[in-house]
């Protein structure tokens, strides 16, 4: 058979709609795949950015941006704690608040958490609070230090509520073991 032949035929172009059909499935599953190929790939990009972002910040040095907000060092008191409180309920001061609590470089929610509290709160604050207050604890659950912290958390992680919930409870939790731990320590090296 010539080609024109070939080209001409009525039997060959039935042939050629038969293979198109697995060809179209195939292209469908193919795309499906590439879709989610893509969907993880645009995911890995943009960790990479903030891993290299902080790397960036940590070697070529970030520009100094004194914090603005968060306490030099941890706050001591109660009464601190609640002045603080007083502070962040200025709308635009709490906004400060949470993007300085944002530019954390911890990679994980749970450290983001912990590290956090420790920023902004001494372990003898944290032995006096609990998440839900006792007569003798002060509630934390209701405070503006613990929405910013939980917002800068959402908008890092956009993760549930009931993973900070869980790791703050902790926090309050062990901050007396904590407390005991240092005090071995600093009996230990004396």
């Amino acid at each position: 058979m010539s080609y024109q032949e070939l080209f001409f035929a009525d039997d060959i172009s039935s042939d050629i709609e038969e293979a198109q059909v697995p060809v179209a499935n195939n292209a469908s599953n193919d795309l499906k795949a590439i879709k989610a190929m893509l969907g993880r790939l645009t995911s890995e990009v943009v960790s990479l950015r903030t891993e290299v972002a902080s790397i960036k910040a940590k070697v070529c040095g970030e520009a100094f941006k004194p914090k603005e907000v968060v306490p030099m060092e941890p706050l001591k008191t109660l009464e601190e704690l609640t002045s603080f409180e007083e502070r962040i309920k200025d709308e635009k001061v709490f906004k400060s608040f949470v993007i300085e609590l944002q530019s954390s470089g911890e990679k994980t929610f749970d450290k983001f958490i912990r590290s956090s509290w420790r920023l902004m709160i001494s372990d003898e604050v944290a032995r006096q609070c609990s998440w839900r207050g006792t007569e003798a604890k002060k509630c934390v659950r209701g405070m503006k230090i613990t929405l910013g912290i939980r917002t800068a958390f959402k908008q890092k992680f956009a993760l549930e509520d009931a993973d900070f919930d869980r790791t703050t409870q902790k926090y309050f939790q062990y901050a007396q073991d904590r407390l005991s731990r240092s005090a071995k320590k600093m009996k230990s090296s004396s």
